[in-house]
């Protein structure tokens, strides 16, 4: 089994949705703890590094370099629709040092109630964005005029702020062959995108992945100039 680390750096405020609102205030809120710390669920880890293998390995077809498949993609991650899984686990992403900044949020909140709340946790890693739908209805019958924000269409966000690194682990059910472990770091590499309103300047990331017993990322670059060489 071999276990790799994942590392994720908020480039831009970021909307990691939970589905969910907060009461009557918040429409769209981010996903967080009992005590008000945020992570990343590994269910969305993984839905987006997939979807970045896939954009990678569409990469390499193009450009006619034969190095990952579409069967590598279903080796790593499963296939749909299977019961069987892939090679890959992952876990949630945390912010550094999760486990014992935990334990002293849980003590300083039992301590000094007055002082301490989940709210003003939240608040250390958050932002509120208000945002409304614009009419663009020419008819002249309208109660709204074109370019004026539309009634009852404001939305509240919570939104995690720019800056915010968070980490996590990836494990392999096997040792993976050099070239499986490129793809996934090729994966990772382009992962620039995730979360809500990603077209509207949210969801900038910076995502790496490195493994202590291997090499770095260049090397796998150099790896895969190699093979191009080669062929």
């Amino acid at each position: 089994m071999s276990v790799f680390k994942l590392n994720l750096e908020l480039l831009s405020d970021t909307l990691i949705g939970s589905g969910e609102g907060w009461g009557a205030i918040i429409d769209n809120d981010i996903v967080f703890d009992d005590f008000g710390l945020p992570y990343i669920p590994a269910r969305r880890v993984k839905g987006c590094l997939r979807e970045s293998a896939f954009e990678v390995m569409e990469m390499f077809e193009q450009s006619g370099i034969g190095f990952a498949s579409r069967g590598d993609i279903g080796t790593l991650f499963g296939k749909p629709g299977q019961s069987e899984s892939g090679a890959l686990s992952f876990s949630n992403c945390y912010l550094g040092d999760y486990s014992l900044n935990k334990q002293w949020i849980e003590w300083l909140i039992s301590e000094y109630p007055d002082i301490f709340s989940k709210d003003a946790i939240l608040d250390t890693f958050t932002s509120i964005r208000q945002q409304t739908a614009v009419n663009k209805n020419e008819d002249q019958d309208s109660s709204t005029k074109k370019g004026v924000a539309e009634k009852a269409s404001l939305r509240t966000s919570r939104v995690l702020d720019k800056g915010i690194k968070f980490s996590g682990s990836i494990e392999s059910s096997f040792e993976l062959e050099n070239r499986l472990f490129d793809f996934l770091v090729f994966a990772a590499r382009n992962l620039r995108y995730m979360g809500t309103n990603r077209n509207r300047g949210l969801g900038s990331v910076l995502c790496t992945l490195t493994d202590e017993s291997r090499y770095t990322c260049d090397e796998s670059l150099k790896n895969l100039e190699l093979k191009v060489t080669e062929g």
